[in-house]
């Protein structure tokens, strides 16, 4: 595998796929948060929402 991607002379699609890659799991992972949050914020008690006063 390695030896496949040495040899291959434009690495630009793989840097870019690796770009896009993580900007994704970021992403995917910023909303799994946000979702979270709000499901857990919902659980709470309206006068232990601190940041909702």
């Amino acid at each position: 595998m390695i030896a496949l991607l040495l040899a291959v002379d434009n690495s630009w699609p793989y840097v870019v796929a690796a770009y896009l890659a993580v900007v994704g799991l970021i992403a995917a992972y910023a909303t799994w948060v946000i979702v979270r949050g709000r499901q857990v914020g919902r659980q709470l008690p309206p006068e232990e929402r601190r940041w909702s006063k």
